[in-house]
């Protein structure tokens, strides 16, 4: 069986605490729904790019956003689908939990 190796600071979990507040304002935070639509949109874009580079991917973020907006871009046939499938991964991911 796998133990974890490590033991719980003060700091450890006074950072967790801050984190949760954190998102807790956050998520109660009151944003103009059309600003929500673009922070979203922006998000999974940068998402998208920086997960794909991470594996390799040469596309820019200005070229990952050209392709989510459906745009065409030079580019290999496989660093496009690999942005594109990624995108509609995140786009979807919803209707992936149970």
């Amino acid at each position: 069986m796998f133990r974890l190796n490590f033991k719980y600071t003060h700091r450890i979990v006074n950072n967790l605490v801050e984190i949760t507040s954190a998102r807790e304002v956050i998520l109660n935070a009151y944003i103009v729904p059309k600003w929500e639509i673009s922070l979203r949109r922006e998000a999974l874009i940068r998402a998208t790019h920086a997960s794909t580079a991470i594996e390799g991917n040469p596309l820019t973020l200005e070229e990952v956003n050209k392709l989510a907006q459906g745009k065409k871009l030079t580019a290999t046939r496989k660093a496009r689908q690999e942005v594109l499938n990624y995108l509609s991964v995140l786009e979807n991911i919803d209707k992936y939990q149970e």
